[in-house]
């Protein structure tokens, strides 16, 4: 449910998890390979990996869950493909939703076959995409919140909903981006209340991503993340990741899930989600997602206290967890090989990191103890002008942004409407590298000096992880 942000569809037909056979067992990786010794490849997700399939990529789960495994998985499974409604109308178990959120289901925001094309061909946005509202200082809109709840429930005590969206297209301004023929959304704000106003915020739009390999992200221990830290790049290559630390549950912890890596834990994550997307409240988030300058919420019934249990809460985070990754789709060992050369070549594995090792699981032994080829350092980097939406989300400036895993990012690529950067501006895999600036200008630049036969080839590699 990570920032939940929409699907056209969400049918429980359609986001049915499955088990598939597993992989070939693991060989010694070669990550530094040399002209004689070729590239060995270790299963994309470890013991977690499946075979692809093209019908139903994401949203399955790890091979061979034994029986007490599948139980928590199972109800999780449910509760996050179930439809929610508001409070009172006889569904115990799936009722609380709003007064005010984004989408009914998780399955409303993430598909099974990728993710959800967020804008339509007019600008109407759609549940594919959220919008937080914020400034450079880290503030959120007094009346709203830190994020726009576009929808309400049928009620009779006035309360509105908080505004619609529009994306406007709009040619990128810096010449090299011009050149390329490049285009970024400006977005349009109308308020349901004529008298509430954006002011002086901004619109910070999150697309919302695929789902895969949840479990092992949430694993990787804090000291390997912090291994990959250079906050003042001391090694003088240009990258200087940072931690985002955040404070949950009274620690500090290191935040790892969101665009701007906001939250630490799969716990937390799904529990914001339901706070900020479908207004239920948690044991996590225990108050409403409604601010005190909407008073008119508090007319309208809850669906209890919390309206997620601490059990279904953790039933979703089981569900998670056990969400498998989908195996690489090579057609040309060769190529693709040759294209992992050009990745780290023109200096993209800086960032994403092709590898990470996860640590002790006890409830999914499958998860213990992998090597995982994530492609993500899971660290703040800053990525220029260009994708500065100005809004600062806790201590993520408005221009640093999580490295994103790539994992899959080929499967959603077969997608034509599918959309790539954090607001989805980008059409294409080469239009989302050609919009790096920041710390990655370098490599965009480095990029853009291939040949076009060698441009290909690594972008044939992303289709293929």
């Amino acid at each position: 449910m990570t920032a939940c942000g929409g699907s056209s569809g969400g049918g429980q037909s359609n986001n049915q998890p499955d088990n598939h056979t597993e992989v070939t067992p693991p060989v010694d990786p070669n990550p530094n390979p040399t002209p004689s010794q070729p590239r060995q490849w270790t299963p994309a997700g470890g013991q977690a990996t499946i075979a692809y399939n093209e019908h139903r990529p994401f949203l399955t789960l790890i091979p061979h869950l034994d029986i007490n495994q599948l139980s928590g998985v199972s109800q999780g499974r449910e509760l996050f493909i179930t439809n929610w409604t508001p409070a009172g109308e006889g569904r115990a178990l799936f009722d609380g939703l709003g007064p005010l959120f984004n989408a009914v289901s998780c399955t409303s925001c993430h598909s099974d076959s990728g993710r959800v094309s967020p804008y339509l061909a007019d600008g109407t946005t759609t549940d594919g995409v959220l919008f937080r509202i914020g400034n450079k200082q880290g503030d959120v809109h007094p009346i709203w919140g830190a994020q726009l709840q576009p929808k309400v429930i049928d009620n009779t005590v006035g309360l509105l909903a908080e505004g619609k969206v529009h994306a406007h297209t709009k040619s990128a301004s810096a010449t090299a981006l011009k050149n390329e023929g490049l285009s970024y959304y400006q977005f349009e704000l109308t308020p349901y209340d004529s008298n509430q106003h954006l002011g002086n915020y901004h619109l910070g739009a999150r697309i919302a991503p695929q789902l895969l390999g949840m479990g092992l992200l949430d694993l990787v221990p804090e000291d390997v993340i912090l291994a990959n830290a250079d906050p003042d790049d001391t090694d003088n290559n240009g990258i200087s990741g940072r931690v985002h630390w955040v404070f949950e549950g009274g620690q500090k912890r290191i935040g790892r899930f969101g665009w701007k890596a906001i939250n630490s834990s799969l716990r937390t994550q799904n529990a914001t989600a339901m706070s900020q997307d479908m207004g239920l409240t948690t044991p996590v988030h225990i108050d409403s997602s409604c601010t005190p300058d909407q008073p008119l919420c508090t007319l309208l019934p809850l669906g209890g206290s919390p309206e997620v249990s601490d059990a279904s809460l953790s039933a979703v985070v089981s569900f998670m967890t056990a969400l498998s990754v989908p195996e690489r789709r090579i057609h040309d060992q060769v190529r693709f090989d040759k294209g992992a050369d050009l990745f780290e070549q023109v200096g993209c594995a800086q960032c994403h990191i092709p590898t990470l090792t996860t640590g002790e699981s006890q409830q999914f032994y499958e998860l213990s103890n992998q090597t995982i080829y994530a492609y993500t350092d899971l660290l703040l980097h800053d990525m220029g002008e260009g994708l500065d939406d100005g809004v600062k989300e806790i201590n993520a400036e408005s221009y640093e942004w999580r490295t994103p895993p790539l994992w899959g990012i080929g499967i959603v690529a077969k997608d034509k409407n599918a959309r790539f950067l954090h607001d989805g501006r980008a059409k294409t895999l080469k239009e989302a590298i050609l919009w790096h600036g920041g710390e990655a200008e370098k490599t965009r630049e480095q990029f853009q000096q291939l040949t076009e036969q060698e441009q290909q080839t690594l972008l044939q590699f992303l289709q293929g992880i």
